[in-house]
């Protein structure tokens, strides 16, 4: 019969302090995953970019996401409302979302912690684009 290698034992260990709200959130996370806080933690670490540069995929989907919400947002009001669409108006439509798409994406991102927890609302209609003179 074959000896199955056996695992390198773990003899080294990497701490921190963190808050109380810190650690229950990281409780939280490892229980999602089914994890042991101790497997959790030690999974985040060796996942983490060795890099200091952060990953922004995530980040940017979600900024073009957020962008065409705004865009056909303002489209279906605007169609509602009778308004006529020009090609101007389109494009002030996509100048309008891609301009503040990225730092909208990060905030949301930025915030996911506080909707879980029920402390924000997807009730944001700050999406629209204010009204230009004449229209």
């Amino acid at each position: 019969m074959k000896e199955e290698p056996r695992k390198p034992l773990r003899v080294r260990s990497v701490g921190t302090k963190l808050t109380e709200a810190e650690y229950a959130q990281c409780e939280r996370l490892a229980a999602r995953r089914g994890l042991t806080l101790s497997e959790w933690c030690r999974e985040v670490l060796l996942e983490a970019p060795e890099s200091p540069a952060r990953n922004r995929e995530p980040e940017v989907i979600l900024s073009e996401i957020l962008a065409l919400r705004k865009i056909l947002i303002n489209l279906f009001y605007g169609q509602a409302a009778g308004e006529p669409l020009s090609e101007d108006r389109m494009q002030e439509l996509v100048e309008s979302a891609d301009s503040d798409k990225l730092r909208k994406a990060a905030e949301r991102l930025q915030a996911v912690p506080t909707v879980r927890s029920g402390g924000a609302s997807d009730g944001d209609h700050s999406e629209s684009v204010p009204r230009v003179c004449g229209e």
